[in-house]
């Protein structure tokens, strides 16, 4: 156990985007061990709360989906549980980082304390001339297989098969940079 590098990929969908104002609807992780994905966890929430129509257009999930479904204090364990303390990985990371932080604060008055790996960043920093730096993009260029968007699930799925790619050639972007600099 002691050389495995855990990483944990999440995604979530949301009430709307203001994480001091909405909740979490839907959490999916994938633990990656060794860029290998070995475990996943996923759940419906029930935010106790309306579900923006613009929110319901990107996602799909509505509140008849959610309403049997457990509210974040029942599922909140689970999911900090699978995601331990380990790096957690995600596409413009901030926005599920900052609602799974409120959620924490919220009901344990406990802040999160994983370090964040930003697939848009690293994206971004590899193929700055990409027209878009979205999941959609991301996923096309590294020819991963994409067809439900904006579900949990599929999200982190297709970051998890994009991410090992993605850091590899971030990596070798970065070490080239490193090997410039006495030329400069």
């Amino acid at each position: 156990m002691e050389n495995q590098d855990i990483k944990i990929v999440l995604d979530i969908e949301t009430t709307g985007l203001d994480y001091l104002r909405e909740k979490i609807i839907e959490f999916a992780g994938i633990k990656l061990v060794n860029n290998e994905i070995t475990e996943t966890y996923e759940t419906l929430i029930n935010p106790e709360q309306e579900i923006r129509r613009s929110s319901i257009n990107i996602h799909g999930i509505t509140p008849e989906m959610v309403e049997d479904a457990p509210k974040i204090g029942e599922v909140m364990p689970q999911i900090l549980e699978f995601i331990g303390d380990y790096p957690i990985i995600g596409h413009s990371v901030i926005f599920d980082y900052s609602f799974l932080n409120q959620a924490s604060l919220n009901l344990y008055d406990k802040e999160l304390q994983n370090t964040r790996i930003d697939t848009q960043y690293l994206y971004r920093e590899v193929f700055p001339e990409e027209f878009s730096h979205g999941m959609e993009s991301l996923a096309k260029r590294f020819n991963i297989d994409f067809p439900e968007r904006h579900r949990a699930m599929a999200d982190a799925k297709a970051l998890a098969l994009a991410y090992p790619k993605l850091k590899s050639l971030y990596d070798k972007k970065y070490q080239w940079q490193l090997s410039q600099l006495d030329n400069i």
